[in-house]
């Protein structure tokens, strides 16, 4: 289907966040992650007060139309996001993603397709990632927001012609069309807080957060971009925006106020990048007496961290803290252009960790030029720590389109088809090997890492667990997380901790 170069304005707008959650947990376990669309919200919110009178519906694909082909056809469960389609009877679906679910935006794009007419809508970092590939990859695609949406989608449904709206790519009989960039907001302190009316926030409490429990979520976004440039990393920002102190706490203050929320997770690629800002926040929550929990469940970076940023982090809720350590190596910080200080951030991290909170840290291995002996070294830098990191965070790296790191890997003599490939694995798939670290050697080291400090150690899994309770997990939600991150199900508490990691 062709895009017309002019279109008419939308009355009724359909955003779906096409993701498959069983894909990245990389089981069949009844528990999945699930975190609110946030990207979606703030499109709607954006759009509403610019074009008064849209309608919006938000549904989420994991949720609303899960790949359910080994029911019978006549299964109301099939039937659940078509039900939307042909009751909402939308001019517009929006569909967000990220390459990872390339398959799962098809699906989706074909479903629609299928049972709509509607004017059809990709965005996210996916477009960003693929460009004009993505109108090949998704034959039902029309139009394509690349970069920041808000502007560019609100011009889209307002009916302006699609040449002059920046930020597009569209389709046409002669190909694809990419317009020039739209020049991104500056003052992000002006946007509209994301629409948590679209969304069911009891429905998302019953799922597991991104902390591994289950809560009425408050999701926030307080920056956007990244004053950082790892090479493995994807962004399509170009560069970083901070929101206020002031603004951030009223995001809070009201998600407390109007829907009973009590527990926040920052998504921020790294939040304390201005620390100044980060603790004028924690000052505003503690002044305002209001009764919180944050988890820091992406990344700090633990060589800007304080440990005045800590115990004020905890004074004002903080109960979860997640460090991007990525290698314990020096050669492979510059490889990355990471660059991470890493007895800094072996100092602040072990000064989290003796507090009464959770504390992750994030470690990777399968690096191009990585040998086996620098693997090694990553365990070894964990191993100083005073504990393991409460959640098994050491992946096996993946090559998403987009990223530096994908020239790095050819320019290393890697196989194309095989970087290619690796974007559509689970996590939790098995390593494929590369030229200087051969799959028995990841699998060694993988071994060995949940040998010495992940799910096969129960001095790990005991410590995590009772670390888990002291800051108030449910036993429910502890066999919930184990469940999910050993992908077999769990009975119960007590059988986790005597059993270890078997």
């Amino acid at each position: 289907m062709q895009a017309h170069c002019k279109t008419k304005p939308a009355a009724r707008v359909l955003l779906i966040e096409a993701n498959n959650m069983g894909k990245w947990v990389g089981t069949t376990m009844p528990y999945e992650v699930h975190i609110p669309p946030l990207g979606l919200m703030y499109l709607a919110s954006y759009a509403r007060a610019a074009l008064p009178g849209l309608e919006f519906r938000i549904v989420e694909s994991s949720l609303s139309s899960p790949d359910l082909s080994s029911l019978e056809d006549d299964s109301p469960e099939k039937d659940r996001l078509i039900r939307v389609l042909n009751e909402f009877q939308p001019d517009v679906v929006g569909i967000r993603s990220i390459a990872f679910f390339l398959e799962e935006l098809q699906r989706i794009a074909s479903l629609v397709r299928a049972h709509s007419d509607a004017k059809l809508v990709a965005g996210g970092p996916i477009v960003q990632a693929y460009k004009r590939r993505l109108f090949q990859e998704v034959p039902e695609l029309e139009i394509a927001v690349k970069g920041e949406g808000e502007k560019v989608f609100a011009n889209l449904l307002s009916g302006s012609p699609l040449s002059s709206i920046a930020g597009l790519l569209y389709r046409t009989d002669d190909g694809v069309v990419e317009n020039e960039d739209q020049l991104e907001e500056e003052d992000i302190d002006s946007l509209p807080f994301p629409a948590y009316d679209l969304i069911d926030l009891d429905e998302y409490q019953r799922q597991l957060s991104y902390a591994y429990n289950h809560r009425r979520q408050g999701i926030l976004l307080t920056s956007r971009g990244c004053a950082y440039h790892c090479t493995f990393c994807f962004t399509h920002w170009k560069g970083i925006r901070l929101r206020s102190a002031a603004n951030i706490f009223e995001e809070i203050k009201q998600l407390h106020d109007q829907h009973g929320i009590e527990d926040f997770y920052v998504v921020d690629d790294i939040f304390n990048v201005n620390s100044k800002r980060a603790l004028k926040l924690f000052d505003l929550i503690v002044a305002a007496g209001i009764k919180i929990r944050l988890y820091f469940v992406n990344g700090l970076r633990a060589d800007i961290t304080s440990e005045e940023f800590v115990d004020r982090a905890i004074e004002a809720g903080a109960v979860w803290f997640t460090y991007a350590v990525e290698s314990g190596t020096d050669e492979i910080q510059r490889l990355v252009e990471k660059r991470l200080d890493l007895e800094k951030a072996k100092r602040v991290i072990a000064y989290t960790q003796r507090q009464n909170v959770a504390v992750n840290i994030s470690t990777m291995y399968g690096f191009p030029t990585e040998t086996r002996e620098l693997a090694q070294r990553t365990l070894d830098w964990l191993s100083e720590l005073p504990k393991p990191s409460l959640l098994p965070y050491h992946f096996c790296l993946r090559f998403f389109p987009g990223c530096e790191i994908n020239q790095q890997a050819l320019d290393a003599g890697w196989d194309p088809a095989r970087l290619e490939l690796t974007s559509r694995f689970s996590y939790n798939d098995m390593p494929l090997g590369t030229p200087t670290l051969s799959k028995q050697d990841m699998y060694g080291i993988q071994l060995e890492y949940h040998r010495r400090f992940g799910l096969s150690n129960p001095a790990a899994v005991d410590g995590a667990v009772r670390t888990l309770r002291s800051i108030g997990y449910s036993d429910t939600e502890i066999v919930h997380m184990y469940s999910v991150l050993k992908r077999k199900v769990i009975h119960n508490v007590g059988d986790l901790m005597t059993a270890g990691g078997n």
